[in-house]
Parts: structure tokens; C-alpha cells; sequence
């Protein structure tokens, strides 16, 4: 895992593993959740509504985003989404994915897409089960970093109504600046993908001089350039316009978790 900082940071911030925890181990997610509470309390770019200094920009909420779901909660069903008109939250972080559409049939579509037949029901409740593996994966990341609400394209914009789909795609701009995180789906090449699952292989040795300062050498070396900014994502058009007004992006990469600010 690698973590793009600061001058100014603290030290006692820790940004990476020698050894990469699986895919969905607690201690990956933790250190997740330490990266966002070091940028929390050392950035202004990402303070929200709920914060009293006039100075801060207000945050613009998406019309519609997915409740996900609070683990803390006694009522809390993993199985269970909710989408939640943005007004009626107040001010709120949400998380917002950027992945890769890919070549999905007409049948695929309407397996999963909100449309006007059925966004009152998603309104009460619906299923993860159905949804894709990278949408289950966006669900379990934000679930992880403790975050209540999820934007994701397809499920918060009605796919069968001109009039919503313009008016929603004309406000991308405040949707990925607004957004506390933007997760990117970086190694899945379509909906069906998923991205937590990596390739990790890594070799390490630990290192430790007369004075016990400490370090590990890996053979698996960060490599953001191919890994990150050659990947089938970053070679989309609209992606550029995400990147750029995203306050703080975590790529899951094909071997690698980087977050850049």
C-alpha cells in the first residue's frame, strides 16, 4: 500500500505494509481509516457542512446517494441498501466510486440500473445481492471506512429518464468535489470485476542498523505508473475531470492500494 502526503505530515502516521493484509482483512481497512483521519486533521480541503468556520466552502450534496447502512446499528442488515434523497441527510459525507462501465448486455443493464419503474422502491429498501461485484465491493469499502453514504452512477441516476440523466450528468463537477472520498475501482476492467480481490506476491527482508532504525526491502515494488496510471480506468475520457476535482482518491489497484491528495 502506498500514501501520497504532505510536507508537514505527521510521523506517527503509519503509510504502508511491508506485507499487503488480504484483500478484505480489518487491519487493510484500518490503516485505510488512519490515512482519512491524518488528512482530516491536517487538510482543509475537506471539511464539511457540518463544521463551523465561515471560511470553508460548502459542500454540495448529489441528488440522490445510497444509505449503506451504519454495522453499528442494531437493525443493520449487510444485505440491505437504501437510496436516500441527498437534501433530506443534511450535511453528510458520502463516498463517490469511479469505475469502468464495460461492455454489459441490455439484460445485465436492467438487472441493476435505477430507473423510474422502480427508484420508489429503492427507496424503502433493495437487495445487494443483485448489484455487481464492483458495486458490492464500492459497498463494502464505504461500510469498512465507517461512511453512511455511497454515490455510484447507474444507482443514483434515473438510466431511463433524458431529462434526470442531463440534468444529474451536467452536476459531476459537484458530485466528485463535494465527495469526502472518491474510491476508484482502478483494476476492474467492468462492473462484473470487483476490486478488492489483488494479486498480491511479494518477497520481504527486515533490515535493522546499530542505531535500530528499521526497514523492509520488497520485491514487489509500488509501481503507480503501470499499475495505477496506465490502467484501463485512467484511459477514460470523463476520468480526468474526477481525478482533478476529487479531494482525496484511494485506487485498489490489480496489486496495490495507493491514495493520492
Amino acid at each position: 500500500m502506498s500514501h501520497e502526503s504532505s510536507k508537514g505530515s505527521d510521523n506517527q502516521t503509519q503509510i504502508s505494509f511491508p506485507v499487503l493484509p488480504a484483500a478484505k482483512s480489518p487491519l487493510r481497512f484500518a490503516l485505510l481509516r488512519e490515512w482519512l483521519q491524518w488528512c482530516d486533521k491536517s487538510h482543509r480541503c475537506n471539511q464539511h457542512d457540518d463544521d463551523k468556520d465561515v471560511n470553508i466552502p460548502k459542500k454540495t450534496l448529489p441528488t440522490r446517494l445510497l444509505y449503506v447502512g451504519n454495522p453499528d446499528d442494531p437493525d443493520y442488515d449487510q444485505d440491505i441498501l437504501k437510496l436516500v434523497l441527498g437534501q433530506q441527510i443534511g450535511a453528510r459525507k458520502y463516498i463517490a466510486l469511479s469505475h469502468c462501465w464495460g461492455k454489459l448486455t441490455t439484460d445485465q443493464k436492467n438487472n441493476f440500473w435505477t430507473t423510474k419503474g422502480n427508484v420508489d422502491d429503492r427507496g424503502r429498501e433493495f437487495s445487494i445481492a443483485k448489484l455487481p461485484r464492483t458495486f458490492q465491493d464500492a459497498i463494502k469499502v464505504a461500510r469498512e471506512l465507517r461512511i453512511l453514504y455511497l454515490w455510484i452512477d447507474s444507482l443514483c441516476i434515473l438510466q431511463d429518464d433524458k431529462e434526470d440523466w442531463r440534468f444529474e450528468s451536467a452536476r459531476m463537477e459537484d458530485v466528485f468535489t463535494s465527495a469526502y472520498c472518491t474510491v476508484a475501482a482502478t483494476s476492474a476492467v467492468d462492473t462484473n470485476a470487483g476490486f478488492l480481490e489483488q494479486n498480491i506476491s511479494s518477497e520481504n527482508v527486515y533490515v535493522q542498523d546499530n542505531s535500530s532504525r528499521r526497514a523492509y526491502v520488497c520485491t514487489d515494488m509500488a509501481d503507480f505508473d503501470n499499475k495505477v496510471e496506465k490502467a484501463q480506468l485512467n484511459t477514460q475520457a470523463w476520468v480526468m475531470q474526477e481525478r482533478l476535482l476529487s479531494c482525496q482518491t484511494i485506487h485498489f489497484g490489480a496489486n496495490q492500494t495507493s491514495r493520492l491528495i
